[in-house]
């Protein structure tokens, strides 16, 4: 669904004090067929213009307002059960407990992330078996487990530059990806960012929990739009006393993912920066159903922790390889087979290490009847067959 299609004649209130940022955001909406309420530079306009429309579809909030704080906005907007987003410059921990539900996006917003977060708070849509069972760890259930579990779950949309999880918080939902990637990123104290995983469709966010543990270290942003099922934490941690498999899951992907970091590092260390890239991309290519992405050579840029020449030189001499094909902001890959040979040791051990642990017995399958999580030859480390993926597609 694109973003005209989400927004086209619904009202949608802009409270933002930059007047070039307010007037920005008020021509995207309206280029995507929305009705422009505001903009509201400060809470008490705002107030009352939500109190003076009937037919208010979404909110897209400034955090600061000069010198007042946007919440008392977002108060009443709950109350009233209006759905509606923060967008800020500033970083999540701003945000009060009360709120840390709700999609924060970075400032510049892009056009179909707006849309997509307002239709996630819109428009939360139940979850079959057989739409819970597209999530690699939910597949892995026993169905009398996974049938006590669906009902908790709900299917959203996550736009690119969703927040999930933000550092030193509480841990509120549990996203399993179904088609959305999420960057695990690791956050200095002076605000520099790298990133340390990803979380797709073999996976989960909110392991921690599976011990005790409701906080994060980490940021957690989606970094391929798409689709996911939600939980609250709550429901989490209720419902893994009648599907115990769901915490051992859990906690396998939990070390699934170490091992996935600990590699990381060691690209991070010891690959120059074209073999590093080639092992990013074939790690999203596993976890997407296409073999094209839309990034851009900034958004690649923090993701490897190097500057954007770096970027764009790197993806020179895997286009002169034959390996891909770039554009401004658009990769698609051409050769997986000779991208995996350039990756070389950099990819393929932490894939095979996911399939191991996965594969062990849980308390209700024995080890023979679970679903394979990849094609044989994937167990082959990084030597194995390139034209499969991890996991299966």
């Amino acid at each position: 669904m694109t973003g005209q299609q989400i927004l086209s004649g619904r009202t949608v209130l802009v409270v933002e004090d930059d007047y070039q940022l307010a007037t920005a955001l008020t021509r995207q909406l309206s280029e995507l067929g929305a009705v422009v309420l505001g903009p509201s530079s400060n809470v008490e306009d705002a107030l009352r213009q939500i109190a003076s429309t009937d037919d208010l579809a979404g909110a897209i909030l400034d955090v600061n307002l000069g010198e007042e704080m946007v919440f008392p906005v977002a108060d009443e907007l709950e109350r009233l059960h209006i759905p509606f987003l923060f967008a800020t410059g500033y970083e999540p921990d701003v945000i009060p407990a009360r709120h840390r539900e709700r999609i924060m996006l970075r400032k510049p917003l892009e056009d179909d992330a707006v849309a997509a977060a307002l239709l996630r708070a819109t428009n939360p849509q139940g979850v079959t078996l057989e739409e819970a069972s597209r999530n690699q760890i939910l597949a892995q259930l026993a169905k009398s487990q996974l049938a006590v579990i669906a009902p908790l779950l709900r299917r959203v949309y996550l736009p690119r530059g969703a927040l999930l999880e933000v550092p030193q918080q509480i841990v509120s939902q549990i996203f399993f990806p179904l088609d959305c990637i999420a960057s695990l990123i690791a956050v200095a104290r002076d605000g520099t960012r790298t990133e340390a995983g990803l979380i797709g469709k073999e996976g989960m966010t909110g392991t921690g929990l599976a011990v005790g543990d409701d906080q994060t270290p980490h940021e957690l942003v989606i970094q391929i739009e798409g689709e996911a099922l939600v939980m609250t934490t709550d429901a989490f941690l209720a419902v893994m006393t009648r599907a115990p498999d769901l915490r051992l899951l859990a906690n396998r992907f939990a070390r699934a993912l170490s091992v996935q970091v600990s590699h990381t590092a060691l690209a991070n260390g010891s690959f120059k920066v074209p073999r590093r890239l080639a092992r990013w991309l074939l790690m999203v290519d596993d976890r997407t159903d296409g073999d094209t992405f839309n990034l851009t050579h900034d958004y690649l840029a923090i993701m490897l922790a190097v500057r954007r020449p770096s970027v764009t030189d790197a993806l020179h001499i895997l286009e002169g390889e034959g390996f891909i094909r770039s554009t401004r902001s658009n990769i698609a890959i051409r050769d997986r087979r000779g991208l995996v040979a350039y990756a070389g040791q950099g990819y393929g051990l932490p894939e095979a290490e996911y399939v191991r642990l996965m594969s062990l017995p849980l308390e209700s399958r024995p080890a023979e009847t679970l679903p394979n999580l990849v094609p044989r030859a994937a167990h082959q480390s990084s030597l194995r067959d390139p034209s499969v993926h991890f996991p299966a597609r």
